[in-house]
């Protein structure tokens, strides 16, 4: 039972937060500048930058990063919640 609501959570943090992030860019570019599109669509970035690792014969490189926004977040609690509900 644990493990199904788990998932429940996990999809809902994705799922909302690809509308939430899809709805955020679309709709940051049809509103005016001004302090309501600043609240609603100002990206804090989280993660960490690109780490280079050379190993001689072997390299790579390994980075993330996620922009949150508030619209984001409501997206994401929004689709926790409609699942949680079916």
């Amino acid at each position: 039972m644990a493990r199904r609501k788990t998932g429940k959570i996990l999809l809902g943090v994705v799922i909302g937060g690809v509308i939430g992030s899809a709805l955020s860019y679309l709709l940051s570019g049809v509103l005016p500048k001004g302090p309501v599109k600043n609240f609603f669509f100002s990206a804090i970035k989280v993660g960490f930058d690109t780490v280079k690792v050379h190993l001689g014969f072997f390299s790579f490189s390994l980075g993330l990063s996620i922009n949150i926004t508030l619209l984001t977040i409501i997206f994401i609690f929004l689709m926790i919640y409609l699942l949680h509900k079916l």
